[in-house]
């Protein structure tokens, strides 16, 4: 809903004024809202995290995903074939996420 003001009886525009584009982020380390520990690890993390590379790595575990076979209505199918098809991930400390499995 827009304000109109009225001056000397005739309409005007409102004229807003927005802050500065900020990540999320940065906002949160705008406030007090995290230490100055936490926010000095978050900044750290940021600071080794490629977004491309990222981005890149997602998509390969997304189309992983959609290569798994898919349910079918009213036939049984043995999950252990999907969980032990080859998922290459990077291992160590650079590895954004790490998958592991128990067999029972």
């Amino acid at each position: 809903e827009k304000t109109v003001m009225l001056v000397e009886g005739r309409p005007t525009r409102v004229k807003r004024h927005y802050d500065q584009a900020q990540t999320p982020f940065d906002r949160l380390c705008a406030t007090n809202a995290i230490s100055n520990q936490d926010r000095h690890t978050l900044q750290a993390l940021r600071g080794q995290t490629n977004p491309r590379q990222l981005r890149q790595e997602i998509y390969e575990l997304l189309d992983h995903l959609f290569a798994l076979p898919c349910a079918t209505p009213g036939a049984t199918e043995d999950i252990y074939q999907t969980i032990v098809m080859p998922l290459t991930l990077p291992k160590g400390e650079n590895a954004l996420v790490t998958l592991s499995f128990v067999n029972m």
